[in-house]
């Protein structure tokens, strides 16, 4: 079936064509709003600036399939073959991608605003510029894994609220992202890049961070607990009223960060490099800086009780009105 007869048969009020062959069809900028397409063969169809709203697409074959500038609001997508996909400022609003395959897909500059991405497949997806306020990328027990994002290009994306709790996204570039009020609880962030990354109020508990970027970020008031921050870079970081209780930051470089009135209790920084750093008013309770670099940094009425210093290096750190390990003051 070519592109003239199936626009023919949609006008007529015809809109099942569930299971048809459309490899390779032409439907550029064709309105096709509520069709059904479930289970179509559509690979390397051009569907470009196409309207395909509220249309049928679960378990549809997409893949290598043109959809640049496609409206696919509150479309069904589920199952869907995407891998190869040309998305470039598609618009996905409230879209159902449960389970679907997006792998190296260009999603640039893509509208995917409350979204459903639980099990979506992103592994090398370009997803710079997108908008992603509000996707829903949950882990749920006996039903969804984590979204992978794999290597994917986030840079610049719009992450505001969106929920990717348990989300896979290892090696994946974030850099200038704002991720700000989002869900990344027990994220594997593992050797991705978040430099200059916005995270102010996100929830990054549980989560794996091993070797990860995030040099310049803002991390304001950001939820860290147990997080592991192994060898990650912090450079310049601002951490202000972060909580990191019971993080774990072994070898993590940490200098020149603003890190005031941040939670340590019980956190791990052994070997942390952590000069030229602000801690004022930070809280290190029973924290553990067994030979922690803290050269020149700035330390003025932290709480360090009962926490191990003897083997920090505080050359030429600030210390007054400290509460030191003995529970004494630094005067």
């Amino acid at each position: 079936m070519d592109g003239n007869e199936l626009i023919k048969r949609y006008e007529s009020g015809d809109t099942d064509f569930q299971g048809e062959n459309l490899c390779g069809v032409n439907l550029f900028g064709a309105d096709l709003i509520g069709v059904d397409f479930s289970e179509c063969d559509l690979r390397r169809s051009s569907l470009v600036l196409a309207y395909l709203n509220r249309a049928n697409l679960s378990r549809c074959n997409l893949q290598g399939a043109k959809l640049s500038g496609a409206n696919l609001s509150q479309a069904d997508l589920l199952g869907a073959n995407l891998q190869d996909a040309d998305l470039h400022g598609a618009i996905l609003y409230a879209a159902d991608l449960r389970g679907s395959d997006l792998t190296l897909a260009n999603l640039l500059d893509i509208n995917l605003i409350s979204a459903d991405l639980r099990n979506v497949n992103l592994s090398g997806a370009n997803l710079r510029g997108a908008c992603l306020r509000g996707v829903n990328m949950r882990y749920e027990k006996r039903c969804y894994d984590g979204a992978n994002l794999r290597g994917a290009d986030l840079r610049n994306a719009d992450l505001r609220g969106a929920n990717l709790t348990g989300a896979d996204l290892s090696k994946a570039d974030l850099t200038q992202a704002n991720l700000s009020e989002a869900s990344l609880r027990e994220v594997n962030l593992t050797g991705a890049n978040l430099t200059g990354a916005e995270l102010r109020g996100t929830f990054l508990t549980d989560a794996i961070a091993v070797e990860t970027t995030f040099k310049q970020a803002v991390l304001v008031n950001a939820k860290l607990e147990r997080m592991n921050l192994t060898e990650a870079d912090l450079t310049e970081c601002n951490l202000n009223d972060a909580n990191l209780t019971g993080a774990v930051l072994a070898k993590a470089k940490a200098t020149q960060a603003t890190m005031r009135r941040t939670r340590f209790n019980r956190a791990d920084l052994s070997r942390a490099d952590l000069r030229d750093s602000d801690f004022n008013e930070a809280t290190f309770i029973e924290a553990y800086l067994g030979r922690a670099d803290l050269r020149n940094a700035i330390l003025k009425d932290a709480n360090l009780a009962k926490a191990e210093l003897s083997s920090a290096n505080l050359s030429g750190a600030m210390l007054q009105g400290a509460t030191l390990p003995d529970n004494s003051i630094y005067e």
